[in-house]
């Protein structure tokens, strides 16, 4: 069974990867506020990952 944290870190991520893309086509769009929202999300999923890794949560699935 996947442990929960693997899990999290995970959605962390795809909230990064999501996010940058939406904010670069909001900016594309001309569509400057939400591209800044975006960019808030992006920096935030940025700061959970790096809490998460100095917390040695596992990237990939265990090896047990």
């Amino acid at each position: 069974m996947a442990r929960p944290r693997m899990w999290e870190t995970a959605a962390y991520w795809l909230l990064y990867v999501v996010a940058l893309g939406a904010a670069l086509w909001h900016w594309a769009h001309d569509n400057p506020v939400l591209a800044v929202l975006c960019l808030v999300a992006v920096v935030v999923s940025m700061r959970l990952i790096t809490r998460s890794a100095r917390r040695g949560d596992p990237v990939g699935p265990s090896g047990t």
